[in-house]
């Protein structure tokens, strides 16, 4: 339905009626037929390879662990746990490997969707780990099954051996061994993902309260060697940790709120950007922020934000009618991060259409 819209303004007009007629109230009727966010989840289930993985972007096979747990959450949301628990099959089978007594444990970044491999000279980082945990805890707090509980416990005994006695949990691995600094946004996901390990969990919450908090500025900084603000500390603050971090917006909205023309759609595009000096909307981080402001409670801007996401939605060039979000709306990461739909993206857009928090903390 959705070809390449130029820049002139009565190709802005008909994005404009065509986006309209196909979206009813994103938020609240995400699950209506036919609705942007249904095109948009359906685009997720064909992504899904034949090894049980999605590639990370459209067309490709490169796949992050990441993306694929977003992913599995966004499914076991919708109803469809088989398809997440194809997922989780493909990591238990590489488990046994992977936290094999010569290796790091925990489980690479990156695999490849096409072959099934694990690309096992990525990092091994807690915020990956940790995120297939919290889709494996929602996994079982929704279905009751445990089949996947060595892998759980394994993830999390794994995760807390980095934990040290200051609360913070070290990054993880790399090629050249560990990584030794504290990264915000990694202990934010493992505060989400230890929510069966209490007393860890509470050393994490008061580490980040303690040592990352900038009170001046009411924002955490990014990690123990960084200190500059990061979007999603600012987003996944709220989302872990709770409602009384809500103080950290209007710092996200100083710093990070900008106006991007999409290269796809040529429209303007008012939410959040990644890196300070960058004008391109992050359109994942821009998903984690419209589900901080419904853990806030402020819906109106959460509505907001989402009919300017809808604004940077492009056509899926795979599978037509389905529609999706690209990493970025201009100046891409990487060479077709503002052109291609990218898993990561679609995953928070869901989650912000659905006003569902994935970092609730979902126990047994």
């Amino acid at each position: 339905m959705y070809g390449r819209i130029a820049s002139s303004s009565g190709s802005i007009v008909v994005w404009i009626v065509m986006l309209g007629m196909l979206l009813v109230s994103p938020v609240g009727a995400a699950e209506q037929s036919g609705s942007i966010p249904d095109k948009a989840y359906q685009w997720l289930v064909r992504q899904q390879a034949s090894t049980g993985i999605l590639g990370n972007q459209e067309s490709e096979t490169f796949s992050g662990l990441y993306a694929n747990a977003v992913a599995a959450m966004c499914f076991i949301h919708q109803g469809d746990v088989d398809l997440a628990r194809r997922m989780f099959t493909f990591f238990e089978s590489h488990r046994e490997r992977e936290f094999a007594s010569d290796t790091p444990g925990g489980f690479p970044q990156f695999a490849d969707a096409g072959t099934g491999q694990m690309l096992r000279d990525a990092d091994r980082w807690i915020g990956d780990n940790s995120w297939l945990l919290m889709a494996l805890n929602y996994y079982v707090s929704k279905t009751g099954d445990k089949q996947f509980d060595p892998m759980r416990e394994q993830l999390a005994k794994w995760i807390i051996s980095l934990q040290d006695p200051n609360g913070g949990v070290k990054a993880g691995f790399n090629k050249a061994g560990p990584m030794l600094h504290y990264s915000t946004e990694g202990n934010l996901d493992v505060y989400a993902a230890l929510v069966n390990y209490p007393k860890a969990r509470a050393k994490v919450r008061t580490f980040l309260l303690t040592d990352m908090w900038v009170e001046e500025e009411k924002r955490f900084k990014m990690g123990s060697t960084v200190n500059e603000p990061a979007l999603d500390t600012c987003a996944w603050a709220i989302a872990a940790l709770g409602p009384e971090l809500a103080t950290t917006l209007p710092h996200a909205q100083r710093t990070f709120l900008t106006t991007n023309k999409s290269d796809v759609t040529g429209l303007e595009v008012t939410a959040f950007r990644d890196l300070l000096g960058k004008e391109r909307i992050w359109l994942e981080g821009t998903g984690e922020m419209i589900v901080a402001y419904n853990v806030a409670g402020q819906k109106e801007l959460a509505r907001k934000y989402l009919d300017e996401m809808n604004k940077a939605m492009i056509p899926s060039k795979q599978w037509p009618g389905l529609v999706g979000l690209p990493c970025a709306t201009s100046d891409p990461p990487w060479e077709t991060g503002s052109t291609l739909i990218f898993v990561p993206s679609q995953a928070w857009y869901l989650f912000g259409a659905w006003d569902f928090n994935p970092m609730a903390g979902f126990g047994d």
